[in-house]
């Protein structure tokens, strides 16, 4: 049978209201409904949901721009009013509710302040009303991390008005930040070739339930050439792992491991690649694999840089 809603196709601004009217019919009186326009990382606009009920201090955002999509490719609006909601549910256990209760006490929150790593100039208009620090080409933001467990993490992004009702300074938020992100995002750093290899397994399994794959596809000698110079570094959730550039002395300790000067490539805020410096490769060759890297392969929210960073030894200092 076909979607009759697909013979009546409404426009974006009146999707978001039937679903915000729809969505409040369906979970009753003692619900709030709104949908907020978010500005997300590098200045990517969406359109947020939130579902909560009037004791909730704040729930996740529901991007709803991708159901857009679905309607017109003729998904019902139940169907998808039915999806939100369970979504909602889902994310809201007893535990989040007593973590984000505290969310606006700063002597309660310092332990899980946390920073990122986030482009500059891709982030101008949001970085006005953020508290954040210049690093090369980048910024570093702040964040309370209000959810960290098997089913993903959950963030609020500290704003200057954070700052006003805590009465604290930037230098104090980055001081519990700096304590904090790497002892609750530890790194983990792994060769190259150790990493595509663990991909193109995976693959591999997938598509057979053969127990000998691995060793009859992977022997030790084979190896990409080149690939034990390079290596990822992100942290153990493999989310916004490109902060470990700026964990005490990692990539200090990495180089001295190597015994070299490093290249730094930002793969994206996830990861960052770095690379013995050998000689056989200079900056403006690793400049242009970011640039069409980023251009082909990364989501747009998700490209850190597109320029190359140096580690020097001698100087113990990261630049452009």
């Amino acid at each position: 049978m076909v979607n009759k809603e697909t013979f009546e196709l409404i426009g974006f601004q009146e999707f978001l209201g039937l679903m915000k009217t729809t969505i409040k019919k369906e979970v009753g009186e003692e619900y709030h409904v709104e949908i907020n326009h978010v500005i997300k990382n590098n200045s990517i606009e969406l359109d947020g949901l939130i579902v909560k009920k009037k004791d909730e201090y704040i729930t996740p955002y529901i991007y709803i721009n991708s159901y857009y999509e679905r309607y017109i490719n003729g998904e019902p609006i139940k169907s998808l009013v039915k999806e939100i909601i369970c979504i909602y549910r889902n994310s809201m256990d007893k535990e989040d509710k007593e973590v984000v209760k505290i969310c606006y006490e700063f002597n309660e929150m310092k332990s899980c302040i946390i920073y990122r790593l986030i482009n500059y100039d891709k982030n101008k208009k949001i970085l006005q009303e953020i508290p954040h620090i210049r690093f090369l080409d980048l910024a570093i933001s702040f964040h309370c991390l209000v959810k960290n467990n098997e089913h993903g993490i959950g963030t609020i992004r500290i704003t200057n008005e954070h700052l006003k009702n805590w009465n604290i300074t930037l230098e104090d938020l980055k001081n519990v930040a700096r304590i904090n992100t790497p002892i609750l995002f530890p790194t983990v750093i792994k060769s190259m070739n150790d990493v595509i290899t663990e991909i193109i397994k995976t693959e591999l399994q997938e598509q057979s339930q053969d127990d000998g794959i691995e060793s009859r596809y992977f022997p030790k000698e084979c190896e990409m050439p080149g690939s034990n110079n390079m290596f990822v570094v992100s942290n153990v959730k493999g989310i916004n792992g490109a902060s470990c550039l700026i964990y005490p002395d990692v990539i200090k300790n990495l180089a001295e491991e190597l015994d070299s000067d490093l290249y730094i490539l930002p793969s994206s805020i996830h990861e960052i690649i770095v690379v013995k410096n050998n000689q056989k490769m200079d900056k403006n060759t690793f400049r242009e694999m970011v640039t069409d890297i980023n251009r082909t392969q990364v989501p747009e929210e998700d490209i850190l840089s597109d320029n190359v960073y140096f580690y020097s030894r001698k100087r113990n200092a990261i630049t452009m």
